[in-house]
């Protein structure tokens, strides 16, 4: 809500049931960018130091493989801004006595990242092979242009299936968005309306843009070698 003057509003359930208000939350991260898994981080405080226990953390609600999803707003309204799976559980004590529980979450997609796998496709379009690859894990779901090469054979080796991904996508100028689960393996669109406006001094709080002048060729020129000519080309 651009310009709200509300208090921000926050609430995380776990496995679709909201954790208890009494949780003091410290911070709430989520990160999200593209050809990249998003992950959230919740640091919350945790510690019964005369018990020695640290209850939130012997609960259920932040167990690894808990389903976890983050609602903000302002005021009354609220939007999802981001569901996953805890990967990570950790707890902090600092130099303070302050003791903090960390829970680190990613999207479903994260099971794409394990484990090394080999593979041999024959006679398949690179987005035939992005949708079999995200079909293999239960909860995902894909939308993926369509290419045009079809391969006679291209081999996957000891390489896992969200990297491999990645490298089909870039070959095929393709950009890979990951929301709830659902991987949107799609071209870049440079045309039509803005869907968001950030403006210097208003609402940018940070931003970093470079361009690297290393990389801007003029031209370029390569050479092959043609297996059924015997020939460069």
């Amino acid at each position: 809500m651009k310009n709200s003057s509300d208090l921000v509003k926050l609430s995380i359930f776990s496995d679709s049931t909201r954790i208890n208000e009494a949780i003091q939350i410290v911070s709430v991260s989520v990160t999200n960018a593209i050809n990249k898994i998003p992950y959230a981080r919740i640091e919350m405080l945790d510690g019964d130091m005369p018990n020695k226990d640290f209850p939130i953390s012997s609960g259920d609600d932040f167990k690894p493989g808990k389903e976890i999803k983050i609602n903000a707003g302002y005021g009354d309204s609220e939007d999802t801004i981001f569901q996953g799976i805890v990967v990570k559980h950790s707890i902090k004590i600092t130099g303070d006595n302050n003791s903090l529980l960390v829970i680190e979450c990613r999207d479903k997609a994260v099971a794409m990242t394990i484990g090394r796998h080999n593979a041999n496709y024959v006679d398949k379009k690179d987005s035939e092979i992005i949708s079999s690859l995200v079909s293999n894990y239960n909860g995902l779901s894909s939308d993926v242009d369509v290419t045009t090469t079809q391969y006679k054979q291209l081999v996957q080796y000891y390489c896992s299936d969200w990297d491999f991904m990645l490298s089909r996508a870039e070959v095929n100028g393709l950009l890979i968005c990951v929301e709830d689960a659902k991987l949107s393996v799609k071209a870049p669109q440079v045309s039509g309306s803005a869907e968001l406006k950030l403006t210097s001094g208003e609402d940018v709080i940070e931003l970093h843009a470079d361009i690297d002048a290393r990389t801007q060729f003029a031209d370029v020129n390569a050479a092959s070698w043609a297996p059924r000519d015997h020939a460069v080309v």
